[in-house]
């Protein structure tokens, strides 16, 4: 097993480290979806057909989606806790008797903390980096968070205690660029257990 990895040149003139060179993780291959899991799944040593998994998975899906829709915080051990953030206008509101939620409230999304054997301590030990042959081709970058370039934009956790300072909404630069420049991270409550979002 590996995690593989791009070198990248910081070729932002703004950013302090303008020039110096990064790592950004890529995925390989295609991405699986859920049927991809199902039959991946399926074969590996359990009874249950690639129908049955996917059933399951599916409803998981739905069932997660509703109770985090409800405010609630969903834990699948050893993978992630599922809860909604919500991201505020930019700027705020000037006195707390003028917020509004139509107003300042633009939107919901999903927060994925890691957890257990999917926590930022645990992968490290666990994956072997590599860096992607050159000649590679079947690779995808998009979505990746790059490594110690530093983010431009976002405010990270705005409530609560114990969460990490990065981003989980800001898309990234593109390529060269100085990690992310928007999004306001996680605007309520910090990790519980210790544990990490994902980035």
């Amino acid at each position: 097993m590996s995690v593989f990895y791009r070198k990248y040149q910081n070729k932002n003139q703004k950013s302090a480290v303008y020039g110096r060179w990064f790592a950004r993780a890529v995925t390989i291959g295609k991405t699986f979806d859920l049927d991809d899991l199902a039959k991946h799944m399926s074969e590996h040593n359990t009874p249950y057909s690639k129908g049955a998994i996917k059933g399951v998975l599916t409803d998981m899906v739905d069932c997660i989606r509703e109770l985090v829709l409800e405010g609630k915080a969903v834990k699948l051990p050893n993978l992630a806790i599922f809860s909604a953030g919500i991201e505020t206008a930019k700027g705020g509101a000037a006195k707390s008797e003028d917020f509004s939620t139509s107003k300042h409230i633009d939107s919901v999304y999903l927060r994925a903390r890691a957890t257990g054997e999917f926590t930022r301590a645990e992968l490290t030990k666990a994956g072997s980096v590599t860096e992607l042959p050159k000649n590679f081709t079947d690779y995808n970058e998009e979505g990746s968070q790059p490594a110690n370039s530093g983010n431009t934009g976002g405010s990270g956790n705005t409530g609560g205690s114990g969460g990490n300072s990065g981003s989980t909404t800001g898309g990234n630069s593109g390529t060269g660029g100085s990690g992310n420049t928007g999004g306001s991270g996680n605007t309520g409550g910090g990790n519980t257990d210790g544990e990490g979002d994902f980035n």
